[in-house]
């Protein structure tokens, strides 16, 4: 806020202070204790990072309707794909902290775009308020099944016999995306060179891998889960200790593949504005705890493959610290930076 001085004299002088009075009063009205008392009076937005069918969407879509329900205000989804999740972030940091605008943020907009882009608009730990941490799920290693190869190790040795002139390709949702992030972190750690192919969410990306345009992707569960069922897509690993139930009980995991390296961890997180007033957060955070134990979204998370997570604002800020710390070092050994 800035003070205005009126040139003149002593009136004038007084006038300056009335008007930076009641400039003060108007800017602070939005967070007095009776607007925060009163929160939420008007509708919320959420911002995701993807496009809708994406993998942010799938999941942030069956909690718009029971969030509207306990806040008794609309909470409304807000996609906005490009620049893997960047745009949606910044948008996201530069809201006004009035609870009124919310992120559903992952790993990979909050830890791997900071990882790998040496610009970014954004500060993950600065610029954000940490609510909950809504959900994990697991990463899974897929293919076109025309591609002729019916495991890991056969997908490696396909990659190894290729000259540099006909390499095989991998998709992403953005250049510097968390999903660029795991294919040259997985990479690295067998030995191997892929193209990279950039997309503007999973989506078009899930799109062009069933068509054949590119050859591999490594994706969350919940989104290529519908098109593993229907063999669309060939999965060869997943991410995770041990394998899981009904269609993932035959995808091997990266550990049991002898990749015990490999260890991505996908997670979705709700995120509000640096210097959100606590009362608010709290408040969200509670309203988000009961959404994600209801009947209906443990129901829908299952089908998604989703667990329901709902931890408290001071773990979820410290699992963002340490992950921010491990991907950061993940990017700088295997040498991966955004422009490559």
């Amino acid at each position: 806020m800035k003070f205005i001085l009126f040139e003149g004299g002593p009136m004038n002088l007084v006038l300056s202070f009335v008007f930076f009075l009641f400039s003060s009063i108007v800017f602070a009205q939005s967070n007095t204790p009776s607007s925060i008392a009163d929160y939420p009076n008007r509708p919320i937005r959420l911002i995701v990072t993807t496009a809708a069918g994406g993998g942010s969407d799938a999941v942030a879509r069956p909690l718009e309707k029971q969030l509207s329900g306990i806040l008794k205000q609309p909470v409304v989804i807000d996609n906005r794909p490009g620049a893997s999740g960047m745009i949606a972030m910044e948008m996201g940091a530069r809201a006004a902290p009035d609870g009124y605008t919310l992120i559903f943020a992952t790993v990979g907009t909050v830890a791997s775009n900071y990882a790998l882009h040496e610009k970014i608009s954004y500060d993950p730990i600065k610029d954000f308020t940490p609510i909950t941490r809504i959900a994990d799920t697991h990463f899974v290693f897929l293919i076109n099944p025309k591609l002729g190869v019916n495991s890991l190790d056969e997908f490696v040795a396909l990659a190894k016999s290729r000259s540099s002139s006909n390499q095989l390709t991998f998709a992403s949702y953005g250049v510097g995306s968390y999903a660029q992030l795991l294919t040259e972190w997985f990479s690295s750690i067998a030995g191997i060179k892929m193209i990279h192919v950039p997309y503007k969410g999973s989506s078009p990306a899930m799109t062009d891998l069933i068509s054949g345009q590119v050859d591999c992707f490594i994706d969350t569960l919940p989104s290529s889960m519908p098109f593993i069922q229907s063999k669309k897509v060939k999965a060869l690993a997943i991410s995770g200790d041990k394998r899981g139930e009904g269609v993932t009980a035959d995808i091997p995991t990266f550990k049991e593949l002898s990749y015990g390296e490999f260890k991505p961890i996908g997670w979705w997180g709700l995120l509000a504005p640096a210097n959100t007033p606590r009362p608010i957060v709290m408040k969200l955070n509670e309203a988000f705890h009961k959404a994600l134990f209801s009947e209906e979204i443990a129901e829908r998370f299952k089908l998604l493959s989703a667990v329901p997570v709902g931890n408290s604002p001071e773990e979820f800020a410290k699992q963002i610290k340490e992950e921010v710390d491990i991907y950061v070092k993940v990017a700088r050994k295997a040498n991966i930076k955004a422009d490559q």
